[in-house]
C-alpha cells in the first residue's frame, strides 16, 4: 500500500490528539486541514507538518489527493459532513459518535455502501491491544462464565452553556459523548443485542443529559450495568465478573492494563500494553489495514455494531427524554 493522505475536518482538541498519533504511523502522510475558519487550519497544519491546508471544506473535498477524511466536529456535524465527504469520493474515519440517532446511522452507511467507499465510527478503545488480549482470558474460560458487567465514564466539569457537552444543539449531553464508551464496552464484550434497556438520567438546564445510568439485560442472562456523567467524578474503570473470577480494567476508555482475579485481593494475572503514541494510531493502523485489503467497512468496528450502539442509545434517550431536533428532520 502506498502513503495514505490523511486530512482533518475541524482541527480542536480531539484532532490534535489524532494528528500526533499521525505523526508516528507508518505510511500515514499528513496532508491536509479544514476548518470554518482557514486561520485555524494554516495554524493547525503548521503546528503538526500537514503539507497544506484548505480554504474551506469544499475545497478539501475538492482535493483530488485527499484519501482519508477524519470528521473531528462536534456530534451534530457528523452526519451531513460523512455523507458530503462520501459522495466527494473520500474514505471517511468520524469521530463517536458517528450520528446522533439511529436513522441517520443507517443513511450514512447507505451512502458508503453505494459509492463502495470505507466508513468507520472512530472508537479508538475499541482498537487498543488489551482488547485482544482480554478477550482471550474469557475465551480460555479464566473467570468462568460471564455474569455481570460494570463500566463508568463520569467527570466532573463546571457548567458553561457554551461548551459542546451541555449545548443541546451541538447534539451535547453525558450519553453521547462518554456513555457511548460503557455502552460500546459492553457491546463488544457480549457480540449480541440486549433483549432489555432500562434508564434513567438527569436532564440538566441545558436540556441535555448530565448524568445517566443505563442497565442492559442480554439473551444469557448477563447483566451491564453502565454510568457516565459529566457533573460527578468517578472510577472510570470496567469490571467482568465471572462464575470462577473477576477482570478489571482500569480506565477502560483507553485501556492499557487488565487484572485477573480469583478468590482473593491479589491478581491471578496482569496484561500491561502502554500506548506506542497516546492510543489513537490503533485505529489509524485499522484504517490503514482496511483500505489495503479493500474493505469498504472494519471487521472489527463494524457498521452493524456502530448501529447497534447507536440503537440502544436512541433507548436511552427515549427514556429519560432527551430529544434533538436531528429526532424530528427527515434524514
Amino acid at each position: 500500500m502506498n502513503t495514505v493522505n490523511w486530512a482533518i475536518l475541524a482541527p480542536g482538541n480531539i484532532a490534535r490528539s489524532f494528528a500526533t498519533a499521525l505523526q508516528g504511523v507508518d505510511k500515514a502522510k499528513l496532508y491536509s486541514v479544514a476548518s470554518r475558519q482557514p486561520e485555524k487550519a494554516m495554524a493547525f497544519a503548521h503546528e503538526f507538518g500537514f503539507e497544506t491546508s484548505a480554504k474551506s471544506f469544499a475545497d478539501l473535498l475538492a482535493d483530488p489527493r485527499v484519501d482519508v477524511i477524519y470528521i473531528a466536529s462536534p456530534h451534530a456535524f457528523h452526519a451531513a459532513q460523512s455523507i458530503a465527504c462520501l459522495e466527494a469520493g473520500k474514505a471517511v474515519l468520524c469521530e463517536k459518535p458517528m450520528t446522533l440517532n439511529a436513522i441517520q446511522a443507517r443513511h450514512v452507511f447507505d451512502v458508503a455502501k453505494r459509492r463502495n467507499l470505507f466508513y468507520m465510527e472512530a472508537v479508538w478503545t475499541r482498537f487498543m491491544p488489551v482488547l485482544a488480549q482480554l478477550r482471550k482470558w474469557l475465551d480460555e474460560g479464566a473467570i468462568g462464565e460471564v455474569e455481570m458487567v460494570q463500566a463508568n465514564f463520569c467527570f466532573s466539569m463546571p457548567f458553561d452553556a457554551s461548551h459542546r457537552m451541555f449545548d443541546k444543539s451541538l447534539g451535547g449531553g453525558a450519553l453521547l459523548d462518554l456513555g457511548i464508551y460503557p455502552i460500546t464496552f459492553a457491546q463488544w464484550l457480549m457480540q449480541q443485542a440486549p433483549t432489555q434497556v432500562a434508564a434513567t438520567g438527569v436532564i440538566g438546564k441545558s436540556g441535555v443529559d448530565e448524568k445517566n445510568i443505563v442497565t442492559l439485560k442480554y439473551p444469557n442472562g448477563v447483566l451491564a450495568s453502565l454510568t457516565s456523567g459529566a457533573t460527578a467524578n468517578a472510577s472510570n474503570d470496567a469490571w467482568i465478573f465471572g462464575s470462577k473470577g473477576k477482570i478489571k480494567i482500569p480506565d477502560f476508555w483507553h485501556c492499557q492494563e487488565a487484572m485477573l482475579f480469583r478468590d482473593d485481593a491479589q491478581p491471578v494475572g496482569h496484561i500491561s500494553i502502554p500506548h506506542r503514541i497516546n492510543g489513537y494510531e490503533y485505529e489509524i493502523e485499522e484504517v490503514h489495514r482496511c483500505l489495503k485489503a479493500g474493505l469498504i467497512e472494519s471487521p472489527d468496528m463494524s457498521w452493524q455494531e456502530s448501529l447497534g450502539v447507536m440503537a440502544i442509545m436512541d433507548q436511552v434517550r427515549g427514556q429519560i427524554g432527551l430529544e434533538y431536533q436531528a429526532d424530528l428532520d427527515k434524514p
